[in-house]
C-alpha cells in the first residue's frame, strides 16, 4: 500500500507543479484569459495564491517522505490540497471550463486517497 500511495503522491505532485506554473506564469494563454474575464478583477491575485498553495502542496506531498519526517505532515498536506481542489471546482464551474472540472475531480480523488491512506491506513 505504501508503494501505491507513493505513486499517487508523485503523480499528484507533478500535476500540481504544472498547475502552479500555469497559474503563476502562463496567465496570458487564451483559455486563462477567458476565465480571468469571467471571474473578474480579483482573479489574478487569486491565481497567484493558488499557484503558491499548489507549489507548497506539491512539496508537502514529497519532502516529508524523502526527509523521513512524519506521515502526518503528508496526510495534512493532502487533506488541505483536497479542500483547495474542491474550491477550484467552484471556480471552474463558474468560468464554464468543463475539461478542468473533470481534472479537478480526479485530482481531488487522488488527494483524498493520499490523505486517507497516509492518515488512516498507514499512520
Amino acid at each position: 500500500m505504501n508503494t501505491v500511495l507513493w505513486i499517487v503522491q508523485i503523480i499528484l505532485a507533478i500535476k500540481l507543479l504544472s498547475v502552479s506554473y500555469t497559474h503563476a506564469f502562463r496567465q496570458s494563454l487564451p483559455t486563462m484569459q477567458a476565465a480571468i474575464q469571467k471571474l473578474g478583477r480579483f482573479s489574478r491575485p487569486i491565481l497567484f495564491l493558488v499557484a503558491i498553495a499548489t507549489f507548497v502542496g506539491a512539496l508537502g506531498l514529497i519532502l516529508p517522505g524523502v526527509l523521513r519526517a512524519s506521515h502526518f505532515i503528508t496526510a495534512l498536506t493532502a487533506a488541505s490540497l483536497s479542500l483547495i481542489l474542491l474550491v477550484s471546482l467552484f471556480f471552474h464551474i463558474k468560468s464554464r471550463e468543463k475539461p478542468q472540472i473533470f481534472v479537478s475531480l480526479v485530482l481531488f480523488a487522488l488527494a483524498a486517497f493520499a490523505a486517507y491512506g497516509r492518515g488512516v491506513l498507514i499512520p
